[in-house]
């Protein structure tokens, strides 16, 4: 059994939002066989009273406050490093010296080092020569902020935005040279990254979905309904639900005006156009969303931007949905055209897609069905946590030795 010592962006449990699942379950395979101590950054609306299942899996847990969250002075500091330095504001606003002095303190006694998320790998220069670090890396974040520059309407945040990609992508190429190994979320994301930074291991850990939790419904759904998932605080579903509400469901009550579509999950300060508002449902976020999901014809993923995959797909897959998406929508995930899903990447052939899977509810179960034998073949979290604990046995039973010219390059964009 070997020590390892985890750090993660905010609580992963309960798991509200995807990345906090695949933090959850990637902690939770490695403390099946390891003991697990767990630093973790602790969001204002993390619910620290529902943890119990995180603190009886982890030999220990301590939390400390993000900086930006206590105060303004904060997250004006982060600003200004974040634009007056080469230090990303991404990695700026996590800067913590709590957590700098609790991750040294600790590290040196650590076989392992696990960042989940890049920004925290600014602090792996706390961590000792010849102690392995590992990066979970959720996205290829430097493609995703390039994504959300281009498609940022507002001037001022397109400005700020592209001013940051080239700084994200420097720490994001040093982050990925200094660990010991990678973790990506799909083929796609390990090329990138890859590419990145030649040389570096890259392990591809797809995303899962819990097969017993999330099962299909021998109830018949809304014939009118489409359903999505996904909070609005998170810019790709934004700009995707603002993209399919504005050019694609129009189209589709077009042809067929009874048809509903609801929005599952945080959607504050989220404007529905009023040329459709009389057919969305805001149903904000809610305990259980599988009722939701079920009581819909047509899971939708109308994305245009993102990398990794979306857990919320996996659960439509498992839950027996009919999905139709965009090829971004579902990257990394290996569903077929027209045999598991139905792949759209524009306005017209989306909502044409819809529109036969509302008209033939057949063919929607079929798709359904198939999408979950898919889940069942693939993406279970058991099988996955496997792959996960095989990648990191050879860098537990070796004496690895970080080159400290990878430390240094790091310390020079934290700097």
């Amino acid at each position: 059994m070997a020590r390892i010592l985890a750090v993660t962006s905010r609580l992963p449990f309960p798991p509200r939002e995807g990345h906090q699942l695949r933090a959850w379950h990637v902690l939770r395979a490695l403390a099946s066989r390891h003991e697990v101590t767990l630093l973790s950054f602790q969001r204002n609306d993390d619910l620290a009273d529902e943890a119990a299942p995180l603190h009886a899996a982890m030999a220990r847990v301590e939390t400390f406050r993000i900086p930006c969250e206590r105060s303004r002075a904060a997250l004006a500091t982060a600003v200004v490093r974040g634009t007056m330095t080469r230090t990303p504001f991404l990695a700026a606003k996590y800067d913590s010296p709590a957590l700098r002095s609790r991750l040294t303190a600790l590290a040196g006694d650590a076989d392992l080092v696990h960042f989940d998320m890049l920004p925290l790998m600014a602090h792996a220069d706390c961590v000792p020569d010849g102690i392995p670090v590992t990066l979970n890396a959720h996205n290829v974040e430097h493609d995703l902020l390039a994504t959300r520059a281009r498609i940022e309407t507002r001037a001022w945040a397109r400005r700020f935005l592209s001013g940051q990609v080239q700084r994200l992508k420097a720490f994001e190429r040093a982050a990925c040279a200094r660990a010991d190994a990678v973790l990506s979320c799909s083929v796609t994301d390990a090329q990138a990254l890859r590419e990145l930074a030649p040389g570096c291991k890259v392990h591809v850990i797809a995303n899962g979905v819990d097969l017993d939790a999330n099962r299909p419904s021998p109830q018949a759904p809304d014939p009118d309904r489409l359903v999505f998932v996904g909070q609005m605080g998170w810019f790709p579903n934004r700009d995707g639900v603002e993209w399919f509400l504005r050019e694609v469901f129009p189209r589709i009550l077009a042809q067929r005006p009874t048809t509903r579509f609801e929005l599952v999950g945080k959607a504050d300060g989220f404007e529905i156009p009023e040329a459709v508002r009389a057919n969305v449902t805001l149903a904000g976020f809610v305990d259980d969303l599988r009722p939701h999901v079920h009581a819909g014809s047509v899971y939708v993923v109308p994305l245009r931007a993102g990398s990794g995959t979306r857990l919320k797909v996996l659960e439509a897959m498992a839950l027996g949905k009919a999905i139709v998406t965009t090829s971004v929508g579902s990257e990394g995930i290996v569903l077929r055209h027209e045999r598991d899903a139905l792949y759209a990447d524009d306005a017209a052939s989306f909502a044409d897609a819809v529109l036969a899977l509302l008209a033939s509810p057949s063919r929607a179960a079929e798709l359904g069905v198939r999408a979950r034998q898919l889940a069942e073949a693939e993406y279970g979290w058991d099988a996955i946590g496997t792959r996960l604990l095989n990648a990191y046995e050879p860098l537990l039973t070796s004496n690895v030795r970080v080159p400290r010219a990878h430390v240094e390059t790091l310390g020079a964009i934290e700097a």
